[in-house]
């Protein structure tokens, strides 16, 4: 069977006015993740990366020192939070505390952005939010879907690939292979820490998940720090 190592980005710049690049934390993430890889013993056979900022920086720190060259496939974005927080907090009641957020759901703190983000994602998931200003989880999740098979077949037999995408990818990615309901997948991605490693295998036939969200490059003594969510 092949190897299909699902990455999450290195941390990016949360609480900044670009958050679609990788902090520095970030970059050094990617580069211990690497080296780890490295060390497995066999080098990868083909990368694929999504087409945002902190992805194909992602892709590229991964592939720094080999042949590898990066295959960009938009199916692999990220879905938007921001607008979909937005979304979710026009809709709440006047006078709640959620309707109060700032205009920039960034700008509260990373827990208080989590809350927000879950319960905005619930809410897509059970299809209210649907507008055209928002893509429909339906449609994200049938995209994320179509890329992974095409990467799957392009992949070939007995190959190891990875994919440097998001986390909202990567649970849509496992959810496809578990069979998850939608609630099921959107909630794994949720507890996905930066630079994880998630282990798929598979064949023409079939798909399995071998291991989900490791970062056994990180669990070093001294290193607690670079064990991040966001």
């Amino acid at each position: 069977m092949s190897t299909l190592f699902l990455i999450r980005h290195g941390q990016a710049s949360f609480g900044s006015a670009n958050y679609d690049r990788l902090s520095d934390d970030g970059r050094e993430q990617v580069a211990r993740l690497r080296e780890h890889l490295r060390a497995l013993g066999r080098p990868l056979d083909g990368l694929w990366c999504g087409s945002l900022r902190r992805q194909l920086d992602t892709a590229a720190i991964l592939a720094e020192g080999s042949a590898l060259q990066p295959q960009v496939d938009a199916a692999f974005d990220e879905y938007r939070a921001e607008p979909l927080i937005q979304g979710w907090l026009a809709r709440q009641p006047q006078g709640s505390v959620d309707a109060t957020v700032p205009a920039a759901p960034q700008s509260v703190t990373t827990r208080e952005y989590q809350r927000l983000l879950e319960a905005a994602g619930r809410a897509w998931v059970r299809g209210e939010i649907d507008d055209a200003a928002h893509e429909r989880w339906p449609d994200f999740r049938a995209r994320v879907t179509r890329g992974l098979q095409g990467l799957m077949r392009s992949a070939g037999r007995g190959r190891r690939v990875a994919l440097c995408t998001s986390a909202g990818v990567i649970g849509a990615a496992v959810g496809h292979v578990l069979g998850l309901e939608d609630r099921q997948a959107l909630a794994l991605s949720w507890s996905l820490h930066n630079a994880s490693l998630t282990v798929v295998l598979f064949d023409a036939q079939r798909a399995s998940l071998a291991s989900f969200n490791g970062v056994p490059h990180l669990e070093r003594p001294g290193l607690d720090g670079l064990i991040t969510y966001r």
